[in-house]
């Protein structure tokens, strides 16, 4: 399936995106849901739409979760010792800001970053991270309370180092 409809999704992909690079991974990603999907495909005249509408999805989820991911940035911008951006020295404070974020979150145990990310990164309801977790939704509560309370630490402790 690759060697017939590889080129083609690659190529909707790089037009999709702007991005030789993301389109690779996009096409990964389409042909990842392709082979856990093996037994309803078959390469037949339909296989090309379906390739296309996966590529079409896979993109648009890309770009909402990037986006998802900047509005978290922006929310956490507005904490204390967040620093405003404009133009490259703004940048530069933005790519700064993102990785003490990252780094914040990346302190948060296990169990309480799974819950953080899903709230707070992917907005996620908390039935449905219950769900996905495997977990009751009020230990779904119970460990966003602790995370946040986690990440303000975490965001305090770094504010002194970033000074």
């Amino acid at each position: 399936m690759f060697d017939a409809h590889g080129a083609f999704v690659h190529r909707v992909a790089a037009r999709l995106t702007g991005s030789s690079a993301l389109a690779d991974d996009v096409a990964q990603e389409v042909f990842v849901l392709a082979i856990r999907r093996a037994d309803g495909l078959v390469d037949e005249p339909g296989i090309r739409t379906w390739l296309y509408r996966a590529a079409v999805n896979v993109v648009r989820e890309r770009y909402r979760s990037e986006r998802r991911y900047r509005d978290a940035l922006d929310r956490l911008a507005e904490l204390p010792g967040a620093v405003p951006s404009a133009g490259p020295d703004g940048q530069l404070d933005d790519s700064r800001l993102g990785a003490r974020i990252r780094s914040c979150v990346a302190r948060l145990p296990s169990h309480h970053r799974e819950v953080f990310v899903l709230y707070e990164l992917e907005q996620l309801e908390g039935a449905e991270i219950a769900a996905i977790l495997e977990i009751p939704v009020n230990t779904v509560w119970s460990r966003l309370r602790n995370a946040r309370l986690a990440f303000r630490e975490a965001w305090s402790a770094s504010d002194v180092g970033a000074k």
